[in-house]
């Protein structure tokens, strides 16, 4: 075997290749619909765009979200991948990454339209909130075509705000953002969203995130009382959480997109169908606020 491929099998074998099928046979059914949410999640964007779509309705009207959703894939795919090799602490890192973008892409969007800029009481009580409004309306005195601009191309926002969003001074709390979209209507069909977003979803994800010691892979390993510590093993009871809350954060990922294109699907007859086509394999994934949702914007 040459240099290149004993360093090729040297990268599989620590990938975890090797584990990813006895991970796959040991919780199938929910790893199966956790991992095919996630392509439901990505697929569900484009059918939500009218076929007759003229310049005054394209995907970069919607483009501020959707840089973010085509993040939102790829993360939860890579930290499904990391789970099903062990790496259970990474793959859980990845999820709260993913619901971030998440988050993080409907609040752009929402901010680069005027009606939601115009009513957003939890912005105004929130001093980074208040920078942002002021940096925004200030830049639009300044050249009013920019709110048009906004509307046509709302990824445009970050051309506008530029160095500004890494500025803590400008960077709204993730809590004060999930408020903030669940005033705007953005978790509509979720119940109780602030607690089963925040309080649940991404604060139970943060101690990973923040490296608590009970929540790294080694700390669990301790905590189960398991005698081989330093072996990449398959943790079923862990597994199964994981998939559980990919699961979950692909519903909650379903309930965002199609909130923020609800005014395409409403507005365009060719849309309708399409996402009633897609119906079935919704029920079928148990998503169910996303199918919750999906029977509301097709009464």
């Amino acid at each position: 075997m040459n240099k290149i491929e004993s360093a090729i099998q040297h990268i599989v074998d620590e990938a975890g290749v090797q584990q990813m099928g006895t991970s796959l046979r040991a919780e199938f059914d929910i790893l199966q619909k956790a991992h095919d949410a996630i392509h439901e999640f990505m697929l569900l964007a484009p059918l939500c765009f009218p076929a007759e779509a003229t310049h005054e309705v394209s995907w970069q009207s919607k483009s501020a979200f959707l840089v973010y959703h085509w993040e939102v894939f790829h993360h939860a795919h890579r930290s499904f991948i990391e789970a099903l090799g062990t790496y259970y602490n990474a793959a859980f890192i990845l999820l709260r990454t993913s619901l971030e973008l998440l988050l993080k892409g409907a609040f752009w969007e929402c901010l680069s339209h005027r009606q939601f800029r115009d009513n957003s009481p939890i912005l105004d009580a929130s001093s980074e909130g208040k920078a942002i409004k002021n940096f925004l309306w200030m830049s639009i005195e300044a050249s009013p075509n920019i709110e048009n601009e906004l509307d046509q191309i709302s990824a445009g926002i970050f051309d506008r705000f530029g160095h500004k969003i890494e500025d803590p001074g400008f960077r709204p709390s993730i809590k004060t953002l999930v408020r903030q979209l669940d005033q705007w209507g953005i978790f509509d069909s979720i119940p109780d969203p602030i607690s089963v977003v925040y309080n649940g979803l991404y604060s139970g994800l943060s101690a990973d995130v923040h490296v608590i010691p009970d929540k790294i892979d080694i700390g669990r390993r301790i905590d189960s009382e398991r005698s081989e510590l330093f072996e990449q093993l398959i943790d079923q009871p862990l597994l199964q959480e994981y998939a559980t809350t990919l699961h979950e954060i692909m519903d909650v990922g379903i309930v965002i997109e199609l909130n923020i294109l609800q005014n395409l699907i409403e507005r365009f007859e060719s849309v309708q169908p399409k996402l009633a086509g897609r119906h079935a394999a919704i029920e079928q994934l148990g998503l169910q606020c996303g199918l919750a949702r999906v029977r509301e914007l097709l009464k």
